[in-house]
């Protein structure tokens, strides 16, 4: 509700009161001014105006020219629902079956099968957990043994398929699609691998599966490529 003040309604007051309405109307009027400018100035963005893209925040989202709906969120009243459904019972890994131990209206405990009726399909609530994850650290003790009919030493060399670096074909794989499909750097690569495996690790042996073809042989090259490939098969799964 807005009032005007006209000229006739200041005449009819007191001289005082005359002079306090058009100060009041004055003041009101240049307040009015200033928040036009304001609001005028707000609305200008680097994509409506000369200002530069430094002035606005780098994570500003632009205003929606869409009106916003008076639907809830959620599916509509009546349509079918969509859940994650139960992996088979020969699938599970572990069941545990719970039972109350009394009634919760009387409180009466339930003593052998004649103190309650059986629930023969129970709800059932499936958790999902990640299991608990293990380095597998192999040693190849490489055994050099000294010949007592020339004296000449001679060293038993690696089994073929083994890396020549301290890691193997699957952890090269996952450093690999860490740093490769991932975007990870170096420093967080090392990172994951401590946290989430257990594995000591740093943050140059990225560089040292980088390039696994500079300080191996064509074996673990080509044994790196396999699991690579393979990794990236069950990903694209």
């Amino acid at each position: 509700m807005s009032l005007e003040v006209t000229e006739e309604l200041i005449a009819r007051q007191s001289p005082d009161a005359q002079a306090i309405i058009r100060a009041l109307l004055a003041q009101n009027a240049a307040l009015a001014k200033r928040v036009a400018e304001l609001e005028n100035r707000l609305s200008k963005s680097p994509q409506n105006s000369s200002l530069p893209p430094s002035t606005q925040h780098p994570h500003a989202k632009p205003p929606s020219g869409k009106l916003k709906s008076q639907r809830k969120r959620g599916g509509e009243p009546g349509h079918p629902r969509h859940e994650r459904a139960l992996i088979p019972a020969e699938q599970r890994d572990d069941v545990v079956v719970l039972k109350p131990t009394s009634c919760r209206r009387c409180g009466k405990r339930f003593r052998g099968r004649g103190s309650h009726r059986a629930d023969l399909d129970p709800p059932r609530y499936q958790m999902w957990e990640l299991p608990e994850t293990k380095p597998i650290v192999t040693e190849y003790q490489q055994h050099r043994l000294i010949c007592r009919g020339c004296g000449e030493s001679t060293c038993v060399e690696l089994p073929d398929g083994v890396p020549r670096s301290t890691a193997g074909p699957r952890l090269v794989s996952l450093i690999t699609m860490l740093m490769g499909c991932f975007r990870q750097s170096k420093r967080r690569m090392a990172m994951f691998l401590e946290q989430f495996f257990g594995q000591p690790c740093s943050p140059h042996l990225g560089c040292e599966t980088a390039e696994p073809g500079d300080r191996g042989t064509a074996a673990d090259l080509r044994t790196t490529r396999s699991a690579v490939a393979l990794a990236i098969a069950g990903l694209a799964r």
